[in-house]
C-alpha cells in the first residue's frame, strides 16, 4: 500500500466527494433513475483501488476519471436497451413549481452536455461546473494545459451554436 493511500481514509473520501460524484455522473449522461447505482459503482471501484492512488492528480479528479468510465458504461447499457425497445419513455415526476423550473433547467443542461463529445464534456464539466483549474484537469487526464484550454474553448463554441439553433427553432415555432 502506498504512503499516500495509507493516509487516505475511504469514509472521509466518500463523505467529502459523494455530492461531486453524484453531480458528475448525472452531468455525464447517467439517467436520474440510475445515478445512485452509478455512484455506488464509482465508490466500489475507488474503495478497491484506493491503495493504488498515487496522488499525481487530486483525489477529486481521480474520482472523476472513474465516474467517466462508469457513466460511459451506463450510457452504453441504456443505448442498447433503447435499441431493443421501440420507444423509451421516461416517466415525469410531479414536482412543485420551483422544483419544476429547476428540473427543467437541469434537463436542459444535461441535454446540452449530451451534444458534446466525451473529451469536451469532461473538460467543460470540471472547469465550468465544478471549478477545477486547467492544471488540475490536465493532471487528471494526462493532458497538456493548452489542450485543456482548447477543448474548453471548443466545448463553449459548440454549446453556443447549439443554444443559438434551439433559440432560432423556438422563434420559428412561435412566429
Amino acid at each position: 500500500m502506498g504512503d499516500l493511500a495509507e493516509r487516505l481514509d475511504f469514509d472521509a473520501v466518500y463523505e467529502a466527494h459523494h455530492g461531486f460524484v453524484w453531480r458528475s455522473a448525472l452531468r455525464l449522461g447517467v439517467t436520474e433513475a440510475n445515478v445512485d447505482d452509478a455512484v455506488h459503482d464509482v465508490f466500489l471501484v475507488a474503495h478497491r483501488r484506493l491503495d493504488e492512488f498515487e496522488g499525481r492528480a487530486s483525489i477529486r479528479t481521480w474520482l472523476f476519471a472513474i465516474t467517466m468510465r462508469i457513466a460511459q458504461r451506463y450510457r452504453r447499457t441504456r443505448m442498447r436497451k433503447e435499441r431493443r425497445e421501440d420507444a423509451y419513455a421516461a416517466s415525469a415526476r410531479a414536482t412543485a413549481p420551483d422544483d419544476h423550473a429547476r428540473s427543467e433547467a437541469a434537463q436542459t443542461l444535461h441535454r446540452l452536455l449530451a451534444t458534446l463529445d466525451e473529451d469536451k464534456r469532461a473538460v467543460f464539466i470540471l472547469s465550468e461546473l465544478e471549478g477545477l483549474t486547467a492544471q488540475e484537469i490536465a493532471d487528471a487526464f494526462s493532458l497538456k494545459v493548452p489542450t485543456v484550454y482548447s477543448r474548453l474553448r471548443a466545448a463553449r463554441q459548440e454549446l453556443e451554436k447549439t443554444v443559438a439553433r434551439e433559440r432560432a427553432r423556438e422563434q420559428r415555432r412561435s412566429a
